[in-house]
């Protein structure tokens, strides 16, 4: 990322233009203090609120239609959980009593 001066940016607009077109992204400064920046048009969507808040509405109609194909039943899902961790625990007993013997 490249910073340029308010003035840099009016004498060399067409030329910083035709960078950011390029892929470069420049912020403008005004008094040493950056105020814009001049992203390509790829980017646009990466700072657009409005994109940014449809990419993010598509990710949770997305979860829920995941959510919707798979669903759980939460008592099944806490002794699951319950189930997992005492096999957990019995392999780490087996292996510590494999070891005791070894």
């Amino acid at each position: 990322m490249r910073t340029v001066t308010a003035i840099e940016m009016r004498k060399r607009f067409g030329e910083i233009v035709d960078q950011a077109a390029a892929g470069e992204r420049i912020v403008i400064e005004r008094a040493g203090h950056p105020v814009a920046a001049i992203v390509p048009l790829s980017d646009l969507a990466q700072v657009d609120p409005d994109e940014k808040r449809k990419r993010q509405l598509a990710a949770i109609e997305e979860i829920g239609r995941r959510a919707r194909l798979y669903p759980l039943n939460p008592g099944d899902t806490v002794a699951e959980i319950r189930k997992m961790r005492e096999d957990r625990t019995n392999q780490i007993l087996a292996a510590t009593r494999k070891n005791a013997k070894s």
